[in-house]
């Protein structure tokens, strides 16, 4: 009997034993956890998203988890060399011309811009040309004072400067089938298509003031123009609010006037939302395993892809404890500051949580700021073994 209770004993003995050596060799070499990545689908959500405010765990001071930001921007650089345009036209029977005098760096700026993912209104938003374009809608209420023009003539004299500019393809000047150009692209390249000179007229006439809205329609682009109920001719409604057809590609249409080979045609109004859109990609990276948790660094980067800056871009990061209720967390850093985000720039924040062995997490990266609705991306829910 004791001879019997002794080899019950070794043998849970080297049972337990055994255990220790599995459970120390995985401690050592660490579960094969996966990387997790993920992109919004979105550049700009509108859904509203409540920032976690709850505490995250507390740590030894040697687990404190780090963080760490990087900005990166580009800006218009300025020198001697210049492009110089002069453009020519006819309005109520008057001459008229501009010459603009853009600097090369500046036009290069443009161009080596993203020109693919974006919305046309995108382009007549920048802000890095409201100066340049507020300097040449000086020039027509110049040239409309000379002639003793109203607000109303000014707006015409404008449009038939942009209808006089030659129409020039896409492929032909820049090698590509679709490259919607910015408007001091459109001055240099000496024109282009329907929806380059629909763009830089909606540009002008929102440094004048006015209400503008582009308008595709099959196979063409043309501008809207806000417009009280009172005026005759073609308008598109968008929220309750009228705007006229205005034809940009032709000399002597005028407003509300649309192509014959328009009419019934489905059209899709773009707005001119000035709003930063953050776009946000999220990846985490397993680091290290311990008795009781889990660590993971989580990157979160971040590209402005709306037409303004974004102002005091803000990244908070976290591992969700419930994937329905992003207010309970395991681990969340605090608010991590980016700064301004310039049209195209980026920037990107790092934090290193920790999750409970055993237990199920989601990563997320929620950015918000002082200009744009918040946007969140998250990963998929992972289980930590």
């Amino acid at each position: 009997m004791v001879r019997d209770s002794r080899g019950i004993i070794r043998f849970l003995s080297v049972c337990f034993i055994t255990f220790l050596i599995l459970l120390a060799a995985t401690i050592a070499v660490g579960t094969i956890y996966n990387v997790y990545s993920f992109t919004s689908s979105s550049g700009n959500s509108t859904v509203p998203v409540v920032i976690p405010t709850s505490p995250a765990p507390e740590y030894d001071e040697a687990e404190t988890p780090s963080s760490l930001t990087s900005v990166e921007e580009t800006e218009p650089v300025y020198s001697s060399d210049t492009y110089v345009r002069t453009y020519s036209w006819v309005y109520s029977g008057y001459s008229q011309s501009i010459t603009v005098t853009i600097p090369v760096e500046y036009y290069d700026y443009y161009r080596n811009k993203s020109h693919s993912g974006k919305d046309f209104d995108h382009y007549a938003l920048s802000e890095d040309d409201r100066v340049f374009l507020g300097q040449m809608i000086d020039t027509f209420k110049e040239q409309g004072d000379r002639y003793n023009f109203t607000d109303d003539q000014n707006v015409l004299n404008m449009i038939a400067f942009v209808q006089a500019m030659p129409y020039t393809s896409d492929s032909v000047t820049t090698g590509y089938d679709e490259y919607p150009r910015y408007p001091i692209e459109t001055l240099v390249d000496g024109g282009g298509d329907c929806e380059d000179s629909s763009i830089l007229a909606a540009a002008l006439l929102l440094e004048m003031g006015y209400g503008v809205v582009l308008i595709e329609l099959p196979g063409h682009m043309a501008l809207g123009v806000k417009g009280s109920e009172n005026l005759a001719g073609t308008y598109y409604e968008l929220n309750g609010t009228r705007y006229y057809y205005v034809e940009t590609t032709a000399s002597n249409f005028k407003i509300g006037e649309l192509p014959p080979e328009f009419i019934g045609s489905r059209a899709k109004l773009y707005s001119m939302n000035s709003m930063p859109a953050m776009n946000v990609q999220i990846r985490a990276d397993y680091v290290d395993s311990d008795w009781n948790y889990v660590y993971y660094k989580v990157r979160c980067n971040v590209t402005n892809t709306g037409p303004t800056s974004g102002q005091n871009v803000t990244v908070l990061i976290m591992a969700e404890s419930d994937p329905f209720d992003m207010t309970r967390v395991w681990s969340q850093s605090g608010e991590i500051p980016i700064g301004t985000l310039a049209d195209d720039g980026s920037g990107w924040a790092e934090y290193t949580v920790q999750i409970p062995r055993r237990n199920q997490t989601r990563f997320t990266c929620v950015v918000f700021g002082d200009n744009f609705n918040p946007e969140y991306v998250s990963t998929k829910v992972v289980y930590m073994d």
